[in-house]
């Protein structure tokens, strides 16, 4: 009952841990976890039908669509992850610190989060595909086609914050949740939806998942919010030397 809760706490505390390290990347983390916290319970509407079918605390349901607390607990944390070790990365190449909350901004990265989640619905419900490979695919979409064309600075601290995501993801599963939990996989997951292949053990469609995820999360807040940041910056500047 309390499995699911586990491994959402998990990402939660290793939100905690980065927040308190990283001072300068608070902002844009809290702001990611925010605006994109809600594609967790929402994402599982398609999920839960040919992906996994995880026990919730406290299952909510309605019409088809059955969520937990746990799914938005793992976004905010898994968002907020994303972008604070994007932003680090960032801000070590040379990028401005994102000092000032633009609500556009931020309302643009809620859309952003909300685009994934209608590519995915559009690629289940008009080509039949499976829902893990449907939202690999709006993730894949939207960072690339959309974030990091038009703004080539992001890419390589974006592939970089993805791998290290990744790495995190898998040791998630390795070295705790597969730990806590050995039949888990063949508990919720449907097994016809994952193709056998392992990383340690650990299916490589969660590896592949959490790097196209961070791919999209990480950069998404400052893609929004960066440049209006920049021109009150340059706006404040030319005032002071008038």
């Amino acid at each position: 009952m309390y499995t699911y809760a586990i491994g959402a706490l998990f990402f939660l505390g290793i939100w905690f841990v980065l927040f308190a390290c990283v001072r300068k990347s608070r902002k844009p983390m809290l702001w990611a976890s925010l605006a994109l916290g809600h594609t967790g319970p929402i994402s599982q509407y398609w999920h839960m039908r040919d992906y996994w079918s995880p026990i919730y605390m406290a299952k909510v349901q309605i019409g088809n669509w059955v969520f937990g607390i746990e799914d938005y607990i793992f976004a905010f944390a898994f968002a907020g992850l994303c972008s604070g070790i994007f932003d680090l990365l960032a801000r070590k190449s040379g990028q401005k610190e994102l000092l000032r909350f633009d609500p556009m901004g931020f309302i643009g990265a809620v859309l952003l989060g909300l685009a994934c989640l209608l590519i995915m619905g559009a690629l289940i419900g008009f080509l039949k595909v499976n829902s893990l490979h449907a939202i690999v695919a709006a993730f894949l979409m939207i960072s690339a086609a959309i974030i990091l064309v038009r703004r080539p600075k992001l890419i390589t601290p974006a592939v970089k914050a993805a791998f290290i995501v990744a790495v995190v993801m898998w040791i998630f599963y390795r070295g705790f949740f597969l730990q806590l939990f050995p039949k888990i996989m063949s508990e919720w997951w449907d097994v016809g939806a994952l193709s056998g292949m392992t990383l340690g053990g650990v299916p490589i469609e969660e590896v592949i998942w959490a790097w196209t995820a961070a791919l999209f999360a990480g950069p998404a807040i400052r893609y929004c919010m960066g440049r209006s940041g920049d021109k009150k910056r340059m706006n404040n500047e030319i005032q002071d030397s008038n």
